[in-house]
């Protein structure tokens, strides 16, 4: 299937909602950040700072994978199941405190399902790059 192929396998547009999802968590944890560090006088201003930023880049990094998704891009696969790795990291120090242990298990469910629809069958007919199309292109 080609990216100007218009029909996606339900795991793809199941791949790049969960990208969206995060994409927007992430925007929301970018707000109350920024909202956090306002309201309060910050003992350490710079980092706040820098963590609403990386929020941010994190969170529009994500979005782009989520609508580079839909347009069938090859590379997203990779972005995807490192970022879903990576979130079980986060969800993994979350299941280990007291406070938010159930954010620590959505994240657990997000990612796994992120993965399986990463790694379906269908998810890579989809996102697979003809030689053919590659030697068009380049």
């Amino acid at each position: 299937m080609s990216p100007g192929t218009t029909k996606r396998p339900v795991t793809v547009v199941l791949l790049a909602g969960v990208l969206g999802v995060e994409a927007a968590i992430l925007a929301a944890v970018t707000a109350f950040l920024v909202v956090e560090t306002a309201a309060q006088e910050a003992k350490f201003l710079a980092s706040s700072l820098a963590l609403a930023g990386l929020a941010l880049l994190g969170g529009v990094l994500l979005a782009l994978v989520a609508v580079s998704t839909l347009r069938l891009r090859a590379w997203v696969r990779g972005a995807a199941i490192t970022w879903q790795i990576m979130q079980l990291a986060v969800a993994w120090v979350f299941l280990q405190g007291d406070l938010a242990v159930w954010a620590g298990w959505v994240l657990v469910a997000i990612s796994l399902l992120g993965i399986v629809a990463a790694v379906h069958p269908a998810t890579g007919r989809a996102l697979r790059r003809d030689d053919d199309e590659v030697e068009a292109r380049g």
